[in-house]
Protein backbone atom coordinates (compact mmCIF):
# COMPACT_ATOMS: atom_id res chain seq x y z
CA UNK A 1 0.00 0.00 0.00
CA UNK A 2 1.29 3.60 -0.91
CA UNK A 3 1.70 5.66 1.40
CA UNK A 4 -1.46 7.75 0.56
CA UNK A 5 -4.36 5.56 0.33
CA UNK A 6 -7.07 6.23 -2.09
CA UNK A 7 -9.00 8.67 0.05
CA UNK A 8 -11.72 6.81 -1.32
CA UNK A 9 -11.41 3.17 -0.27
CA UNK A 10 -13.80 2.21 2.81
CA UNK A 11 -11.87 -0.56 5.48
CA UNK A 12 -13.81 -2.69 7.87
CA UNK A 13 -12.37 -3.94 10.52
CA UNK A 14 -11.77 -8.18 10.29
CA UNK A 15 -13.50 -10.41 13.25
CA UNK A 16 -10.19 -10.05 14.85
CA UNK A 17 -10.50 -6.53 14.46
CA UNK A 18 -13.59 -6.26 15.96
CA UNK A 19 -12.36 -8.39 19.08
CA UNK A 20 -9.25 -6.15 19.18
CA UNK A 21 -11.57 -3.27 19.25
CA UNK A 22 -13.95 -4.48 21.65
CA UNK A 23 -10.89 -6.10 24.16
CA UNK A 24 -7.62 -4.91 23.50
CA UNK A 25 -5.00 -7.79 23.40
CA UNK A 26 -2.29 -6.37 21.03
CA UNK A 27 0.18 -3.99 21.78
CA UNK A 28 -0.77 -1.03 19.32
CA UNK A 29 0.33 2.30 19.15
CA UNK A 30 -2.14 5.14 20.18
CA UNK A 31 -2.71 6.09 16.53
CA UNK A 32 -3.48 2.67 15.55
CA UNK A 33 -5.31 1.97 18.18
CA UNK A 34 -7.34 5.33 17.65
CA UNK A 35 -8.15 4.46 13.89
CA UNK A 36 -8.62 1.21 14.59
CA UNK A 37 -11.59 2.07 16.46
CA UNK A 38 -12.43 4.61 14.18
CA UNK A 39 -12.78 2.06 11.14
CA UNK A 40 -16.63 1.29 10.88
CA UNK A 41 -16.99 -0.24 7.47
CA UNK A 42 -18.65 2.94 6.53
CA UNK A 43 -15.98 6.10 6.51
CA UNK A 44 -13.82 6.35 3.52
CA UNK A 45 -10.32 7.28 3.80
CA UNK A 46 -10.72 11.14 3.75
CA UNK A 47 -12.97 10.58 6.21
CA UNK A 48 -10.11 8.99 8.82
CA UNK A 49 -7.84 11.56 8.03
CA UNK A 50 -9.17 13.88 11.11
CA UNK A 51 -8.34 10.74 13.46
CA UNK A 52 -4.58 10.89 12.74
CA UNK A 53 -1.56 12.87 12.55
CA UNK A 54 -0.65 14.57 8.86
CA UNK A 55 1.34 11.47 7.48
CA UNK A 56 0.58 8.91 9.35
CA UNK A 57 -2.80 7.18 8.21
CA UNK A 58 -1.28 5.55 5.04
CA UNK A 59 1.19 3.92 7.35
CA UNK A 60 -1.00 2.49 10.00
CA UNK A 61 -4.01 1.52 7.42
CA UNK A 62 -0.83 -0.34 6.17
CA UNK A 63 0.17 -2.16 9.78
CA UNK A 64 -3.46 -2.58 10.03
CA UNK A 65 -4.40 -4.12 7.14
CA UNK A 66 -1.08 -6.29 7.39
CA UNK A 67 -2.27 -7.64 10.76
CA UNK A 68 -5.28 -8.54 9.60
CA UNK A 69 -7.12 -6.45 11.90
CA UNK A 70 -8.89 -4.26 8.91
CA UNK A 71 -9.53 -4.95 5.13
CA UNK A 72 -10.68 -2.99 1.64
CA UNK A 73 -14.68 -3.43 1.60
CA UNK A 74 -15.54 -0.53 -1.02
CA UNK A 75 -14.83 2.12 -2.80
CA UNK A 76 -16.95 5.33 -1.94
CA UNK A 77 -18.41 7.68 -5.03
CA UNK A 78 -17.00 11.01 -5.54
CA UNK A 79 -18.93 13.19 -3.91
CA UNK A 80 -20.93 15.89 -6.07
CA UNK A 81 -20.29 19.71 -6.15
CA UNK A 82 -22.90 20.29 -4.40
CA UNK A 83 -21.60 18.05 -1.29
CA UNK A 84 -18.67 19.20 -1.90
CA UNK A 85 -19.18 22.68 -1.27
CA UNK A 86 -21.45 21.61 1.50
CA UNK A 87 -18.80 19.90 3.18
CA UNK A 88 -16.62 23.19 2.43
CA UNK A 89 -19.28 25.22 3.86
CA UNK A 90 -19.82 23.08 7.08
CA UNK A 91 -16.36 22.94 8.21
CA UNK A 92 -15.44 26.45 7.86
CA UNK A 93 -18.48 27.31 9.59
CA UNK A 94 -16.61 24.81 12.09
CA UNK A 95 -13.23 25.92 11.69
CA UNK A 96 -14.73 29.87 13.02
CA UNK A 97 -16.63 28.54 15.83
CA UNK A 98 -13.34 26.79 16.93
CA UNK A 99 -11.30 29.94 16.57
CA UNK A 100 -14.01 31.84 18.33
CA UNK A 101 -13.67 29.18 21.22
CA UNK A 102 -10.26 29.96 21.51
CA UNK A 103 -9.99 33.69 21.69
CA UNK A 104 -8.14 34.62 24.82
CA UNK A 105 -7.35 31.48 26.05
CA UNK A 106 -3.29 31.60 25.38
CA UNK A 107 -3.50 35.10 27.00
CA UNK A 108 -4.97 33.61 29.82
CA UNK A 109 -2.16 30.79 30.17
CA UNK A 110 1.18 32.36 28.25
CA UNK A 111 0.18 36.53 28.86
CA UNK A 112 1.33 38.12 26.14
CA UNK A 113 3.81 35.50 24.82
CA UNK A 114 -0.12 33.90 23.88
CA UNK A 115 -0.72 36.66 21.59
CA UNK A 116 1.92 34.97 19.04
CA UNK A 117 -0.44 31.81 19.26
CA UNK A 118 -3.66 33.83 19.24
CA UNK A 119 -2.81 35.17 16.02
CA UNK A 120 -1.74 31.67 14.53
CA UNK A 121 -4.91 30.40 15.57
CA UNK A 122 -6.92 33.26 13.46
CA UNK A 123 -4.58 32.41 10.65
CA UNK A 124 -5.32 29.11 10.38
CA UNK A 125 -7.26 28.39 6.58
CA UNK A 126 -8.86 24.84 7.65
CA UNK A 127 -9.51 22.20 10.71
CA UNK A 128 -6.33 20.28 9.61
CA UNK A 129 -4.32 23.37 9.89
CA UNK A 130 -5.84 24.20 13.32
CA UNK A 131 -5.36 20.81 14.49
CA UNK A 132 -1.49 21.22 13.59
CA UNK A 133 -1.15 24.59 15.39
CA UNK A 134 -2.97 23.55 18.34
CA UNK A 135 -0.80 20.18 18.93
CA UNK A 136 2.22 22.57 18.83
CA UNK A 137 0.71 24.98 20.86
CA UNK A 138 -0.18 22.67 23.75
CA UNK A 139 3.46 21.95 23.90
CA UNK A 140 4.30 25.46 24.49
CA UNK A 141 1.69 25.76 27.20
CA UNK A 142 2.36 22.59 28.88
CA UNK A 143 6.37 23.51 29.16
CA UNK A 144 5.86 27.14 29.98
CA UNK A 145 2.76 26.80 32.02
CA UNK A 146 2.10 23.14 33.07
CA UNK A 147 -0.45 20.40 32.32
CA UNK A 148 -3.29 21.96 33.76
CA UNK A 149 -2.55 24.73 31.63
CA UNK A 150 -2.72 22.78 28.61
CA UNK A 151 -5.80 20.55 29.45
CA UNK A 152 -7.51 24.12 29.51
CA UNK A 153 -6.59 24.60 26.00
CA UNK A 154 -7.84 21.59 24.98
CA UNK A 155 -10.83 21.70 26.87
CA UNK A 156 -11.84 24.51 25.25
CA UNK A 157 -12.17 23.32 22.15
CA UNK A 158 -12.47 19.54 22.26
CA UNK A 159 -16.42 20.26 21.84
CA UNK A 160 -15.63 21.40 18.30
CA UNK A 161 -13.37 18.41 17.00
CA UNK A 162 -16.26 16.31 18.74
CA UNK A 163 -18.41 17.57 16.67
CA UNK A 164 -16.39 17.64 13.57
CA UNK A 165 -15.18 14.13 14.01
CA UNK A 166 -19.11 12.94 14.56
CA UNK A 167 -20.58 15.12 11.27
CA UNK A 168 -21.57 12.86 8.33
Amino acid sequence: MSAEPDPRLVYARTADGDDESAEPRRELAPGERRILNAIDGQRCVGDLVQFARPGELGPILAELEARRLIEVVGLADEPSEAERRARASAEQALLERAKHGLRGVFGAELGAAGQVWEARVADCVSMEVLRRVLREAVDVVYFRSGEAAARRIVAAVRPVFEQARDRP
